[in-house]
């Protein structure tokens, strides 16, 4: 009797392991199926190679998880989404554009785990192109496409551009940077920049990684006939600005100011020189790019 007792609860115990084990099992599979990568600690840097690596499909960008908002709001108030790749179970892949032009290109790519975290790229290639050659100072002006006028106080202000093409979805033509702009470098070096032709000379240099300091400046004051005939006179770095808002009253007047020669240039050593008219100004420009 004994030994039939003891064989029952024998075999009661091992049918009780055996169940404790099948519900572990069950159970850890279960999590297993829910568990994101990013949850088991994976550093950014493997999870965004595993989400290049891994097949992908095209998602609408309102997919994205909520949490990426408030990226979109900060760091990223000045880009645009172009694609959004998901990679199940990994995160996402997000192609941006940008207005910004002190990043290095219009272009780039940012990566997100799955609950909208944004991943920290190591990769020197991309991040690269995201990389600020500069940086603006506020207030910025833009000219929208149908003559309105966006004026930028501080980053978080770039949303404003996004939110007007987002109430006009049909509008493919980009807005109007007005010149002149002021840029600060990294080293504190603050600059004017008169017209495209100067801020892509910076960008050029950034990209070359070479001294991006403009290698002379005018002396001022200098005058400036806007294409009305009026003549706005630039006593001290702000009132550049007042060249701008010429062009925020006048949207559908592309013609822009001409300078006044003569004038005087400063060079980075502190030697001057006189500057008598547009050719020798531009023959000047070329000579700092040699």
């Amino acid at each position: 009797m004994k030994t039939i007792i003891k064989t029952k609860r024998f075999f009661t115990k091992r049918i009780q392991s055996f169940a404790t084990i099948l519900v572990t099992i069950v159970a850890f599979t279960a999590c297993s199926e829910q568990t994101t990568i990013e949850e088991l600690g994976l550093e950014d840097a493997v999870l965004i190679e595993k989400i290049e690596s891994a097949s992908k499909i095209t998602v609408d960008a309102a997919a994205l998880p909520t949490a990426t908002k408030a990226t979109f709001n900060d760091e990223l108030a000045d880009s645009f989404i172009q694609n959004v790749q998901l990679a199940k179970g990994l995160g996402y892949k997000v192609s941006l554009y940008t207005d910004n032009e002190s990043r290095v290109e219009a272009t780039s790519t940012v990566f997100f785990s799955m609950s909208g975290k944004q991943l920290n790229d190591q990769d020197q290639k991309r991040g690269f192109r995201r990389n600020k050659c500069f940086e603006f100072v506020f207030p910025v002006d833009f000219i929208m496409p149908d003559d309105s006028a966006i004026t930028l106080e501080t980053k978080a202000d770039w949303v404003l551009i996004r939110e007007w093409y987002k109430a006009n979805p049909g509008v493919k033509v980009r807005p109007e940077l007005l010149f002149p702009v002021d840029i600060q470098l990294e080293d504190g070096t603050i600059q004017t920049l008169l017209d495209r032709s100067e801020l892509m000379a910076v960008k050029d240099a950034c990209k070359m990684n070479r001294d991006k300091r403009k290698c002379f400046k005018f002396e001022l004051p200098v005058t400036f006939t806007m294409p009305d005939a009026s003549e706005i006179i630039v006593n001290e770095r702000a009132d550049f600005r007042l060249i701008r808002q010429w062009h925020i009253a006048n949207p559908t007047v592309n013609e822009k100011a001409s300078l006044n020669f003569p004038v005087t240039i400063i060079y980075k050593d502190a030697s001057t020189a006189i500057i008598t008219d547009e050719a020798a100004l531009i023959a000047a420009k070329v000579a700092c790019r040699n």
